[in-house]
């Protein structure tokens, strides 16, 4: 990297550009657009319908979010848009309490929301909050998507009867979600056969299409084919009439700045949001980014990019938008190279709106809930499920996160799976690793785990690796209390690979070291990197080691090591040729 590079000023990090484009690569970056604005039409119009919002206000989402997120990410593939998760969550969380208390759906409210969420993430970006994202495991995200998969799935079922009334019901255990299926299952037994029929096949009719060619349209030729064949066969029109999307009240007026009586309290949804929108799209990010791509994943510019998605939905009428792992995947698979492919998406979805009210309206609702439904089923993924359940942290993790999705608010459940994530990451950073070296044969050590016989050799070799923070301070100073307790001539502790030391754990080893000292026994930390040199110098610690008790790392290989050994042997005045440390016949 040269020093113009390392110099750049922080604000040209999130300047709008479409790095790599090049003239080579531009037939086929349209030809994924095009490919990815025929599949993000009817995914729009379906995510719309999750969120309990008109059909415009997706369409609105997935064109002019789409092109400006792309000028503005680092990922040359992900693209920007409505996505099942980030509508379910705005639909539960300021839709469907909004319905229930006024009978009307909240646009102003939604907008506002979006709004705030698109402020929060790109302040997230230009705060560096990118790169706390990889703090949080996928077992979160995959967790809380099958529990979201579930509610999606059944969620739009109930459109399938025209004539359906939802009643109130407690809900049991689960109030958030069992109404879901409750309403489901009764709407099911209420539909015509026509509208349930129809609702089977269609999905049906996606994968056999994806079968053939996954980069083909399915969803979008699949609803043509049954938007044609419903209205030649008369089940739109007459008596036991299929209900359709209606017409579309589009217009591409000027940004407005959205009207509610406070903002306050859209602060929590749109914060639950803006987490989701990180976890979504940097994970998508991730996932779609080609092994062999020497391109940098900026997570800082990506939030930006997404915060200015969400603004720009907000002020002109759209709805919750986030990086789409399914519309990626589908930019490269067609050929996409650059974010040229995303904002082509955009470009023509955004040209194309005023002519799509006629196509749109008489598709009919039933058509809708199978693409619904299998959109919903497929966040399900066992791949995933057992990649994220390999240990059982991790497993418990999942499993929280989806059982909270299904028991309580959503937004809630989010954070719930957050707070597992944190707490399984800070089990894990406060596990101590340390073992005990002991010599296999002349000169050649090998690791074993401390064992009540640790210290009952003259001198004890110790090796600590990883983080040494305040999370371990305490069962460190446990394991040298009890090696303490044999009363050792000498304890060495190899450091070269720890990568961290906090002012606690350093507290601990100057009280360790003067305890062992009550006992006769010297202290000798070796392997010293010249950072760790650094933060000892001037300590406690370092005083009362003396300059004979902190050994450096040397240039060779074990050179600290092989200093601490010869000081040791000093130390004990061993004459005798048995080794003064533990030996692998002594561990047998």
């Amino acid at each position: 990297m040269s020093a113009r590079s390392r110099t750049k000023p922080r604000w040209r990090q999130f300047a709008p550009d479409l790095q790599g484009t090049h003239a080579s690569l531009v037939p086929g970056d349209l030809l994924a657009g095009a490919t990815v604005a025929a599949v993000a039409v009817p995914q729009a119009i379906a995510y719309a319908f999750v969120a309990g919002l008109p059909p415009e206000m997706g369409l609105i989402a997935a064109a002019l979010p789409c092109a400006w997120a792309a000028l503005f990410g680092s990922s040359p593939h992900l693209v920007t848009g409505p996505t099942n998760p980030t509508a379910l969550v705005l639909g539960l969380s300021v839709v469907a309490p909004a319905v229930a208390a006024t009978g009307a759906v909240p646009i102003q409210g939604v907008l506002a929301t979006g709004l705030l969420c698109g402020a929060m993430l790109a302040a997230f970006g230009l705060l560096g909050v990118g790169r706390v994202s990889r703090f949080l495991s996928d077992s979160v995200v995959i967790g809380f998507s099958a529990g979201a998969g579930l509610l999606i799935a059944f969620r739009l079922v109930p459109a399938l009867d025209p004539t359906f009334q939802s009643i109130d019901h407690p809900g049991g255990l689960a109030p958030h979600t069992w109404p879901v299926f409750y309403d489901a299952a009764r709407a099911l037994l209420s539909a015509s056969p026509r509208a349930v029929g129809l609702a089977v096949v269609t999905p049906l009719a996606v994968l056999a299409l994806r079968l053939i060619d996954p980069r083909i349209p399915a969803a979008l030729i699949t609803l043509a084919g049954v938007t044609f064949a419903t209205s030649w066969l008369g089940w739109t029109t007459g008596q036991g009439a299929l209900a359709v999307v209606g017409p579309i009240q589009f217009d591409w007026s000027l940004p407005h700045w959205p009207v509610v009586g406070r903002y306050d309290s859209y602060t929590g949804p749109a914060f639950a949001l803006a987490l989701l929108v990180t976890v979504q799209s940097i994970a998508a990010a991730r996932s779609v980014r080609p092994p062999e791509s020497a391109q940098r994943l900026d997570p800082d510019r990506e939030l930006f990019s997404q915060g200015i998605g969400n603004l720009i939905s907000g002020l002109w009428g759209g709805m919750i938008t986030s990086g789409s792992l399914t519309r990626s995947a589908i930019a490269r698979s067609s050929g996409g190279h650059t974010r040229l492919a995303a904002l082509t998406s955009g470009v023509l979805i955004a040209l194309g709106l005023p002519f799509l009210s006629t196509w749109i309206s008489p598709i009919p609702m039933a058509a809708l809930v199978g693409i619904v439904f299998l959109s919903g089923i497929q966040l399900i993924q066992p791949t995933a499920l057992r990649r994220a359940t390999t240990t059982r942290g991790d497993a418990l993790v999942l499993i929280g996160t989806f059982l909270a999705t299904l028991w309580i608010d959503l937004v809630d459940a989010l954070y719930v799976g957050v707070f597992l994530s944190l707490a399984l990451l800070i089990r894990r950073s406060g596990r101590l690793q340390i073992s005990e070296l002991v010599e296999t044969e002349p000169g050649r050590f090998a690791e074993q785990e401390i064992d009540p016989s640790t210290g009952k050799t003259p001198v004890v070799l110790l090796h600590l690796e990883g983080d040494l923070n305040f999370a371990v301070a305490e069962t460190l100073s446990e394991r040298l209390g009890e090696i303490s307790a044999h009363h050792p001539a000498v304890v060495i502790l190899r450091m070269k690979r720890v990568t961290y030391l906090d002012a606690t754990v350093l507290e601990s080893l100057r009280a360790a070291t003067q305890r062992l000292a009550q006992g006769g026994t010297r202290f000798l930390l070796c392997g010293l990197t010249h950072e760790q040199l650094k933060t000892l110098e001037g300590t406690e610690l370092a005083q009362t080691l003396g300059e004979e008790g902190l050994l450096p790392a040397g240039p060779r290989l074990f050179d600290g090591f092989e200093q601490a050994i010869e000081r040791a042997r000093e130390l004990v005045r061993s004459s005798s040729e048995a080794s003064p440390w533990r030996t692998h016949d002594q561990s047998q």
